[in-house]
């Protein structure tokens, strides 16, 4: 059945209705919708047109839409197109309306942006296929002249595009990783090393199946771009710990999470990639050895016995779960004045427990400290466990000022060292 099209007047206004096919055969100036569908990662679906289309056949597309009918709401008509298209039915979000013209078609759009979170069904007729791109993707395809998209779609939404592309925050740089913030709902990050990579991929495959297992918030990453490799989670809610005053409750809630975390069934994580005990252990000894040939040397003589002895007792075998592996105040986030998220899981190991109580036990203030060690059920043999990888934690930035880092970080890390050797503190 040929459907009969509202026309507009260069006013953008209705101005009557004619047949679709004379609208096309005489390039009448309508009405017609398009519509950005991004994923909650802020993915947009692009999709090949059929080769049946009756304008534009084969071409690449980042929306969907379609004529408006006579006497029919343009939002309505992007809900219906949208709808027949992709199977999608969220809310739409309106981007204003614009005007295009070419050879094969004139019409004024109504332009919309909506978040769709379930599968995509393409409508044979219309889409042939398509995938998920992240937006600087999208544009990098944009800009191959081999690749022939929509020109109404690039005219009507480009600028909207770049928009979001540098909607971005300066570049942090960590350790191992770059993190960006994006668009102040995501965070993306990207390796430095090949470990870090590997690393990131082990975070992508884990955090689906923990996250909903743990009371507080963490990040559920995914992989945005394969080459170079990205990933990208949505914020999680509040500001960094570094700043807080982290209180009684506080520790309480951290207790109850690392007891439920360490605590979680192995079939939740056997399968991520995460290093396993034999595997992590393997990988501590190694790194101990190091240790003991290029940070004991650099200690004053009257300190070297005492770290070549907390090596050794790191080394001894302990009992081992999945662990953080990295938890510190910067991990950490508070929210309406309460502990709320535990972020960056690319250390997550099956390792002693007591390394994610380091932190929380010995680097924090007493009442804190305090509720922590009842909610989480602290042993003695924990709480002197702990007080060991507390001890341990600037050799490890000794090991980057060695390398990466440089002379800052070795004295800072080698102060630390030296100071924290005599720590007698129990929680």
């Amino acid at each position: 059945m040929d459907e009969v099209v509202a026309l507009y007047d260069d006013g953008g206004r209705p101005d009557g209705s004619a047949p679709r096919s004379v609208m096309r055969a005489q390039n009448l100036r309508h009405a017609a919708t398009g519509i950005v569908v991004r994923d909650p990662y802020g993915r947009v679906y692009v999709h090949r047109r059929t080769a049946t289309k009756d304008v534009y056949p084969a071409y690449w597309d980042f929306t969907a839409g379609g004529v408006v009918l006579d006497g029919e709401d343009p939002l309505d008509g992007a809900r219906r197109e949208l709808a027949e298209e992709l199977g999608v039915t969220s809310e739409l979000e309106p981007l204003g309306e614009a005007d295009y013209a070419d050879d094969h078609t004139r019409y004024h759009a109504f332009r919309y942006v909506t978040t769709w979170d379930g599968p995509i069904t393409p409508q044979p007729e219309e889409v042939a296929y398509g995938a998920w791109l992240s937006i600087e993707r999208l544009l990098e395809q944009m800009a191959d002249p081999a690749i022939s998209f929509m020109p109404d779609s690039r005219a009507l939404f480009a600028h909207w595009l770049h928009e979001r592309a540098s909607d971005r925050g300066e570049p942090h740089e960590g350790w191992d990783t770059w993190a960006i913030r994006v668009e102040d709902r995501w965070l993306d990050r990207t390796p430095k090393f090949a470990d870090a990579e590997v690393q990131l991929r082990n975070e992508v495959r884990l955090m689906p199946r923990l996250a909903p297992l743990l009371p507080l918030e963490v990040p559920v990453p995914i992989v945005l771009d394969e080459s170079p490799l990205r990933v990208r989670h949505r914020l999680v809610a509040g500001e960094l710990a570094t700043g807080a005053a982290l209180g009684r409750d506080d520790g309480r809630r951290l207790g109850e999470f690392l007891r439920v975390l360490h605590d979680m069934p192995v079939n939740v994580y056997i399968e991520s990639g995460i290093p396993e005990r034999t595997a992590a252990r393997a990988e501590l000894l190694a790194t101990l050895e190091r240790m003991l040939h290029r940070v004991v040397p650099l200690l004053p003589p009257d300190h070297q016995d005492a770290g070549q002895t907390l090596l050794r007792r790191i080394a001894l075998r302990t009992p081992a779960t999945l662990v953080h592996g990295d938890l510190a105040a910067h991990h950490v986030t508070c929210a309406d004045g309460r502990l709320a998220g535990v972020l960056d899981w690319k250390d997550a190991r099956v390792a002693d427990p007591a390394v994610d109580l380091a932190w929380a036990l010995y680097g924090t203030p007493e009442p804190f400290a305090e509720a922590v060690a009842t909610s989480y059920g602290v042993t003695d043999d924990e709480l002197a466990r702990a007080l060991d990888w507390h001890r341990l934690s600037p050799w490890y930035e000794v090991m980057w000022g060695l390398g990466p880092g440089g002379e800052a970080f070795l004295a800072g890390g080698l102060d630390g060292v030296v100071s924290l050797l005599d720590v007698k503190r129990t929680a």
